[in-house]
């Protein structure tokens, strides 16, 4: 009989209990391990680190914190890369009001399953004090705003592996931000109803964007951002908002290099039987993004 799931009441009692002492003990070198970038569009991308290369953007079903520490590790002993390689940043689908989210209860949301396996609470938290009103500091996240942690800590499986404890701590930077909950839809389902509530996902959108890029990094791993039952944004509508923004807005052109889409649990149908997955490969395939023009 294969050994049963364990709690997630009980993995995050544990989290708190033995991995975050000991890794502020042994691992953790500053009391701030997180900063907050209020107002997204306040950063202005430095137009001297763009590059000419053509983006790239992969689209795999998987756990998306899986996919960057495995891209980063594969980057690093690969021998036909001559340049020092950064760790790989992951886009946290976080939850507005507190770090984790309800991370202590039974959810299985992509915030809630990443805290129960890694330090995220407490790197988003330090220093646990921070605020005068007794909430973590940054919380409630600003509408436009987010959070870059350089170092979070990864020390087991997700939940699909019943959370199986590794040998070896492993770390990635993470990009916190908040995407619209639960919007209004039109009666198809596949539409925002209000463009003021498309409008303000599409500028949380550009915020993950801007923050990556002013923290030095060329590469991403996206995920789902803001798709599936907790958020329910409509994909269609998300994957190509990104294609637009990351192959049709002049800010963010030659910015980044490689970008990556790691869905996971893509069992629901969105439009004529396709999966999240097939919906955000069809936005990307190169058909779409180079059309072919006869004259």
């Amino acid at each position: 009989m294969p050994p049963s799931r364990p709690k997630p009441s009980e993995l995050a009692a544990e989290v708190k209990r033995t991995w975050m002492p000991h890794l502020q003990r042994h691992y953790i070198q500053s009391t701030v391990t997180s900063y907050l970038y209020p107002d997204g569009s306040a950063i202005k991308i430095n137009p001297d680190k763009k590059s000419q290369q053509r983006l790239r953007v992969a689209v795999v079903e998987g756990d998306p914190v899986d996919y960057a520490l495995g891209w980063y590790q594969y980057a690093s002993v690969d021998p036909s890369n001559t340049h020092s390689i950064k760790p790989i940043p992951v886009v946290n689908m976080a939850n507005e009001k507190r770090a984790g989210g309800d991370w202590e209860s039974g959810l299985m949301a992509p915030e809630e399953c990443f805290a129960r396996r890694s330090n995220l609470v407490q790197a988003l938290t330090m220093p646990w004090n921070a605020s005068p009103m007794g909430n973590d500091g940054f919380y409630p996240l600003p509408q436009r705003g987010g959070i870059y942690t350089p170092e979070v800590y990864v020390f087991r499986d997700g939940p699909e592996q019943n959370y199986v404890q590794w040998k070896e701590l492993r770390c990635l930077p993470v990009i916190s931000v908040a995407p619209i909950r639960r919007p209004k839809l039109d009666e198809t389902g596949l539409n925002y109803s209000f463009v003021q509530e498309k409008e303000l996902m599409r500028e949380k959108m550009r915020s993950v964007l801007r923050i990556a890029s002013y923290c030095g990094h060329s590469n991403i791993c996206i995920g789902a951002f803001g798709v599936g039952p907790i958020f329910r944004n409509p994909v269609g509508e998300i994957a190509k908002m990104w294609r637009k923004l990351l192959f049709e807005e002049d800010e963010f052109c030659g910015v980044f290099t490689d970008v990556v889409f790691a869905i996971e649990n893509s069992t629901g149908t969105s439009k004529g039987g396709m999966t999240d997955v097939d919906i955000f490969k069809t936005e990307f395939d190169p058909s779409t993004l180079f059309p072919t023009r006869y004259r």
